[in-house]
């Protein structure tokens, strides 16, 4: 796995560490060089940075002109991996040399755009419980309080999502559930889109042990959620966390970036409408604003994306085919965390809190002016592994139903839409979350709002909520 970790935003999450290992590649391999079978960078995505070294390692983008081999030879650095064709590498000082002062030469360097430390860290979760409680049923699961805290049975007789494609970048899910297995986006030769960027392969399928590996369950359980609110969306498994729950921000970014384009091609559209993360870190870094700004197309007149790496993002921007991200928020039940990438604040994104059965904030959810949405997510009945149905509290399972529901918004045609047209890739990422903001209703006691999926399907004022 690669360096810097993030941590998962369920109240069971545990604090992170860096794993991995591996050798250097080619410098100026691509990720359509490297791919194979429809799976990028697959060995090099699992293996490029060992924990001993994470804390030590640099990420960098170059400027138009600037070749990675001079900058790696002036500092003394290994080049260790690439984010795709794009002008953005990760690096390894030799040993003896001070990483902080080598990202300080490199801010200095005229032919660098951004370099930071890549750093092992943690996210002070709220650690409530250890692991998911088994119990709950399918019938719990379609009957739950958090469909009718959204008005989800209502907005899912105008839609249910059909074909709507949701990346869940996650722990892997369990692929032959009964609640998933029917609903995986596959490709025109059957092949499931997913990948495992933990494991380097392309069976995105959760490994672990209930109640011994702290992560394990988490990304069935938000598949899952994401179906509760569109049931006939498709999800596409990401793997980027270990069964401890641990995972790294590059691997994310190759994540982000695989969503987008499974099969590095601009010219088709195989890629993610939604992009669910739940999952972050305390600390931000660019690297994961960048990533979130080529997923929502949002890099127009930025000047940090002129180089001629960008250009197969600008021809997938082009041709309308964005993701709107949703992040969850974090669990320490406070308004001073703030976590990332949910923070960013890049347009067509949104960090989600979480809210309870009587409609209120829940004591571990997260707040802040930085937090636009909250959806259900105490007591959240859903899938796990072994074809079980289990509960789990969390923001990270309020982010997937505010995913769905973007799923469902996807179905509906836009404001001045054709309707000769598919109505998918007519939304831009910023409009859908300006709609769900727009048509969400209050909390007592709160200044976020919750989504409402009628509201906002129909385009009209939620409800008031009955404050006791």
């Amino acid at each position: 796995m690669r360096p810097w970790t993030f941590s998962l935003t369920a109240v069971a999450a545990a604090l992170l560490a860096a794993c991995g290992g591996g050798d250097p590649i080619d410098p100026d391999a691509s990720a359509a060089q490297r791919q194979a079978s429809g799976v990028a960078s697959v060995s090099t995505a699992s293996t490029g940075t060992s924990a001993a070294s994470a804390s030590t390692d640099v990420v960098v983008q170059l400027k138009v002109g600037a070749t990675i081999s001079n900058v790696a030879s002036r500092y003394r650095l290994t080049v260790i991996d690439r984010f795709g064709k794009r002008p953005i590498w990760t690096l390894r000082p030799a040993a003896g040399l001070d990483p902080n002062a080598v990202v300080t030469a490199l801010r200095n360097d005229g032919e660098v755009e951004f370099a930071e430390r890549v750093r092992n860290g943690a996210t002070p979760e709220s650690r409530r419980i250890s692991v998911w409680a088994i119990g709950g049923s399918q019938t719990s699961y379609g009957t739950h309080w958090a469909r009718d805290a959204m008005r989800l049975p209502q907005a899912q007789q105008i839609t249910r999502g059909d074909g709507i494609r949701v990346a869940v970048l996650d722990s892997g899910i369990d692929l032959d559930h009964p609640a998933l297995v029917n609903r995986l986006s596959r490709d025109g030769s059957g092949r499931l889109r997913g990948i495992d960027l933990v494991d380097g392969d392309a069976v995105p399928a959760e490994v672990g042990t209930a109640g011994v590996d702290i992560g394990f369950g988490h990304g069935t359980h938000v598949a899952g959620l994401v179906l509760m609110a569109a049931p006939n969306a498709r999800i596409m498994p990401v793997r980027v966390l270990d069964p401890a729950g641990r995972g790294n921000t590059w691997v994310l970014a190759e994540a982000i970036g695989w969503a987008l384009d499974p099969d590095a091609n601009p010219s088709s559209d195989d890629g993610a409408h939604v992009i669910n993360l739940s999952l972050g870190t305390t600390q931000p870094t660019r690297l994961l604003e960048l990533a979130t700004e080529l997923a929502t197309c949002s890099f127009d007149d930025d000047d940090d994306f002129d180089h001629p790496g960008f250009d197969d993002d600008r021809a997938r921007c082009d041709r309308g085919r964005a993701a709107v991200v949703f992040s969850a928020a974090g669990n320490s039940g406070t308004d001073t965390e703030v976590l990332y990438p949910a923070a960013e604040g890049v347009k067509g994104s949104a960090a989600i809190t979480a809210t309870q059965r009587n409609g209120r904030l829940a004591s571990f959810a997260n707040r802040g002016g930085w937090i636009p949405l909250a959806a259900p997510g105490a007591s959240i009945v859903g899938p796990v592994p072994d074809n079980i149905w289990g509960t789990w509290s969390g923001t990270s399972m309020a982010s997937p139903l505010a995913a769905g529901t973007a799923a469902l918004l996807l179905r509906t045609l836009p404001p001045g839409g054709d309707p000769s047209k598919a109505t998918a890739r007519q939304w831009t990422p910023e409009a859908v979350i300006v709609r769900l903001l727009d048509r969400s209703r209050p909390i007592c006691d709160a200044s976020v709002r919750q989504v409402d999926a009628l509201a906002a399907l129909r385009d009209q004022q939620a409800p008031d909520p009955v404050c006791p």
